[in-house]
């Protein structure tokens, strides 16, 4: 049986569309895979998507930590043993814009969330870094999405500042966008989205303005999708 907390935090996430988990990777991997990240940037890209691999040991540490985390096991509540999707950094280089308020994902009256991404900062993230902002609730109304496809959000962006190694687990309907970095540093994230087997096929909508969007099939070494439990047991 998962622990209470848990099941609180997935309760919380089917009716907020979002979580905040602190203490999910330890400051000294968020550097090293912030190193990675950064070491793999486009230069004069705003924003931008790294894909990232599990090959790299400091990448497969960091989605084994976020497996067995608060995070994996309130997942787990929601979706089972779900499969990688995607892996990369989210990165907003100084200066860049805030984004349009945008969602991944449509909603269509679905039960269940196809998707749900985590990102993990990677240093910590406040305000004028640009931290992810939610517009909490959103994920499952079909007016918020109604009024965001017409470019007139009915809800507030609620900006989530973030200590370096805390995460966001959020459903992937939700309405979001990343602020305005107004720092000197680059503001990167790990970004880790599962497939929920219990939910719809997935339909991507790209968020305007990034580049080297990393598309879904994160595969293992040996070409297989990995899970919560193989991310784990690795």
């Amino acid at each position: 049986m998962l622990p209470a907390l848990c099941i609180a935090l997935a309760t919380q996430l089917a009716t907020d569309g979002v979580i905040r988990v602190d203490g999910v990777l330890p400051e000294a991997l968020a550097a090293d895979v912030r190193g990675v990240a950064l070491a793999a940037v486009v230069s004069n890209a705003p924003r931008q998507e790294v894909p990232l691999s599990l090959k790299n040991a400091a990448v497969a540490s960091a989605a084994a930590a976020v497996a067995t985390s608060r995070v994996g096991r309130a997942l787990e509540d929601m979706c089972g043993d779900a499969p990688l999707f995607d892996l990369c950094s989210v990165i907003s280089a100084p200066g860049a814009p805030a984004q349009p308020l945008h969602s991944d994902l449509g909603f269509a009256g679905d039960a269940a969330a196809p998707l749900y991404t985590c990102f993990v900062a990677l240093q910590e993230t406040p305000f004028e870094l640009g931290p992810t902002e939610f517009c909490v609730g959103s994920h499952v109304d079909a007016d918020a999405h109604s009024a965001l496809r017409e470019g007139a959000p009915s809800r507030e962006a609620i900006p989530a500042p973030l200590p370096v190694g805390a995460a966001v687990l959020f459903d992937a309907r939700i309405a979001h966008r990343g602020g305005a970095n107004r720092s000197t540093r680059h503001r990167a994230f790990l970004s880790l989205t599962f497939a929920n087997p219990r939910g719809s096929a997935p339909v991507i909508v790209p968020a305007s303005g990034d580049v080297l969007v990393s598309e879904g099939g994160a595969e293992a070494d040996g070409g297989g999708a990995w899970t919560l439990r193989e991310l784990r047991e690795a």
